[in-house]
């Protein structure tokens, strides 16, 4: 099903659409109310966040063409949390969207009835205390012709992944060396992905899940 059929709009437009609403949705603090609501504490949800959970899990059972979507929208409220959330500088602290995503999933399931919306709220107090606060030092990785940029803290996080997994990895330090880079090719080989060595997205999706 095609949430945008006969609307008479094309699908890049409302792409955009979507992420402006998302960047204008009030936003819920870990503790708090609503940073962007009224003296009462209401805010209206437009776009996709009024969707119901229990709509967008069929739609992604459905893998219909609007599913995409959703995932644009939720990028686009993570975008929008890190701008103005204090101290904040990425919620997901790198996650792929992939497990974002997935994750929430899982909120949806277990309350089909909440506005996706509220959904992704959720999920941004789940990873609030290991957000990232301030702008991570950005390292190049390079292995043959295949280059990825990263930051440290993704590099322990694919570490540790790999270590928990059973492979090598030696000292989980943030810093891509061989042992490190052997781990990743053993990794992607077992799960039929591009052998690179590198932890590139398609590779820590599938790690970190």
């Amino acid at each position: 099903m095609n949430l945008f059929a006969g609307s008479g709009l094309l699908l890049a437009p409302i792409l955009v659409l979507a992420m402006t609403l998302a960047m204008t949705l009030a936003l819920v603090s870990p503790t708090g109310p609503a940073l962007a609501a009224d003296r009462n504490e209401a805010f209206s949800s437009r776009g996709l966040g009024i969707i119901t959970c229990q709509r967008y899990l069929e739609e992604k059972a459905g893998n219909t063409e609007s599913y995409p979507f959703f995932r644009s929208w939720l990028n686009g409220y993570l975008s929008a949390y890190n701008q103005f959330q204090p101290e904040t500088f990425d919620i997901s602290s790198g996650a792929p969207i992939e497990q974002l995503i997935a994750a929430v999933e899982q909120i949806c399931e277990a309350d089909p009835q909440r506005p996706f919306w509220a959904a992704a709220s959720r999920l941004t107090r789940l990873l609030y205390d290991r957000r990232l606060t301030i702008k991570p030092e950005l390292v190049d990785l390079t292995a043959g012709e295949n280059t990825v940029t990263v930051t440290k803290a993704q590099v322990r996080r694919v570490q540790q992944a790999l270590k928990d997994r059973g492979y090598q990895v030696g000292v989980v330090d943030g810093l891509y060396g061989g042992n490190t880079r052997r781990a990743l090719e053993a990794f992607q080989q077992s799960e039929a992905l591009p052998v690179t060595g590198l932890p590139d997205t398609a590779t820590m999706a599938k790690l970190l899940q």
